[in-house]
Parts: structure tokens; sequence; C-alpha cells
């Protein structure tokens, strides 16, 4: 990717995450965080990956809210940010924080039940 292309992406997540804070506030939601943006060389799109913290029930549900108000989300950031076009905004939830976690307690698990590294 181009240097413009990382910098718009980092300026999206940016204000995303104002937006998200400020308007989106829906504790049914847990806790959203935006871990990136990926955004298209022409700016028609931007794929925004997310995590949800808190009760599992709350993922079905964000991906719910994200999507349903992915367009009031983009007008929103557009008062936010100065581009020449704003992307159309597709929400992905990115589990691989908590895939990293699951792996890194297996392998602790592994290990303690490993009689030769006693």
């Amino acid at each position: 990717m181009g240097l413009r292309i990382d910098r718009v992406n980092q300026e999206i997540r940016k204000k995303l995450v104002e937006v998200i804070q400020e308007e989106v506030d829906d504790p049914t939601m847990g806790i959203i965080s935006i871990l990136r943006v990926e955004t298209t060389r022409d700016l028609s799109l931007a794929k925004v990956y997310y995590s949800v913290y808190g009760d599992k029930k709350a993922i079905p549900y964000a991906k719910q809210v994200l999507s349903k108000m992915s367009g009031f989300i983009r007008h929103r950031l557009g008062e936010k940010i100065r581009l020449k076009f704003l992307p159309k905004l597709e929400f992905f939830l990115d589990d691989s924080i908590e895939y990293s976690v699951y792996i890194h307690q297996k392998i602790e698990e592994a290990t303690r039940n490993d009689p030769k590294t006693d």
C-alpha cells in the first residue's frame, strides 16, 4: 500500500473510534475496538476490522448494530475527516487477538503438563 493510503487508513481508524465512542454507545454491544482499516486505492470502500470485548453474546449484536448504523457512522465520519471521496464502510469481526490468547493458553497448558520442562 502507498503511504497516502496508509495515512488515510490511520486517520479513518482514529476518527471511527471517536464516532463509535460518542455516537454508538450501546452497553449491550460490549466494548468495541477498531483494530485496523483497509481502504481501496480509489477510496470507494473501507474494510473496518473490529473486536468485541465482553460477553460472547454481544458479538452478533455488535455486528448487527455496526452494519445497520454504517450509513450513520459514515456520515458522522464525514463531518470529522476531510476527504474528496469518503469510502463506504464494511465492518468485519477480527477475532485474531482472542485466538492468540487461546493458543497461548494451550501452549502454557501443554508446557505445564510436560514432564520434560520440570
